[in-house]
């Protein structure tokens, strides 16, 4: 059995509404192995408490996992000019995808670029997301001859139940399953309890979204144009890339793997990983 957990990255609004407003948007699924989640959780734990001391330093090692490391920390640290400050969220960055990589986490998902005064519908993109995400991940568990079920970080209970119906409807209609090794609709969680909603949220936050910005928009006033995103792309682009679960079609065309919307540029994606 595998578990696809969700999480995401940006906000919906338009890039240029505010100072702080962010200008890509990442919708993120991390494949596990639901064999190797108590290991990966324990890892995880580790990673947290080596990286933040002082954070972790009282209570019991289990409650460590309430607390959570916030991407946009490591994002403030990247940007800093303090060295030791980057070092440190260059380090986690790396842990984060060995972590990855030694329990062969595979990773699936949406990049909206967003083009100046114009923002995402919320709902709908969303929805179109996890649709996007649920299609992929079940041909990964086809290939896998496993089933699986898809957690996401709980939102409002008005989304959550509408990203949920939406893949109801579509499981349960007369025409046939579109994802049959799926066992439910999309079940939602509060990350604070679970370390693969917590790791998602890192990869989505503190390694997409940079490469993302880095690589399709234009330099701007504001800290989500910092041009030290552009390191983490050359360092970590190569091997987020060999994470992503890509597969043909029927018609010989490549699916999956991370999508990316380019509204601006219209670049490919590509781009993302170089």
């Amino acid at each position: 059995m595998y578990v696809c957990y969700l999480d995401e990255s940006g906000g919906y609004e338009a890039p240029d509404s505010n100072r702080s407003a962010t200008p890509v948007m990442v919708i993120l699924g991390l494949i596990v192995d639901a064999a190797s989640i108590p290991a990966l959780t324990r890892d995880f734990l580790a990673l947290k408490r080596r990286h933040f001391p002082g954070r972790y330093a009282a209570g019991h090692a289990l409650d460590h996992i309430l607390t959570e490391v916030k991407g946009s920390d490591i994002l403030h640290m990247t940007r800093s000019s303090g060295r030791n400050s980057r070092r440190q969220a260059q380090r986690l960055r790396q842990e984060l995808v060995d972590l990855a990589e030694r329990y062969d986490c595979r990773i699936v998902g949406r990049v909206w670029v967003k083009e100046p005064g114009k923002g995402l519908a919320p709902d709908s993109s969303y929805c179109y997301a996890v649709q996007d995400i649920a299609k992929h991940f079940a041909q990964y568990l086809e290939a896998q001859d496993k089933v699986g079920v898809m957690i996401a970080d709980s939102r409002r209970h008005h989304t959550n139940m509408k990203v949920a119906h939406s893949i109801f409807t579509q499981k349960w209609r007369t025409g046939g399953d579109p994802y049959p090794p799926l066992q439910e609709v999309p079940l939602f969680a509060a990350s604070d309890n679970h370390a693969g909603l917590q790791i998602a949220d890192l990869i989505a936050s503190t390694l997409i979204f940079p490469m993302a910005a880095s690589a399709y928009c234009p330099r701007q006033p504001g800290p989500h144009y910092s041009p030290k995103y552009a390191e983490v792309r050359a360092m970590f682009g190569l091997r987020v890339r060999s994470r992503q679960y890509r597969y043909r079609d029927e018609a010989g065309r490549w699916r999956g793997g991370l999508v990316v919307s380019d509204r601006i540029g219209k670049q490919p994606g590509a781009r993302l990983f170089a």
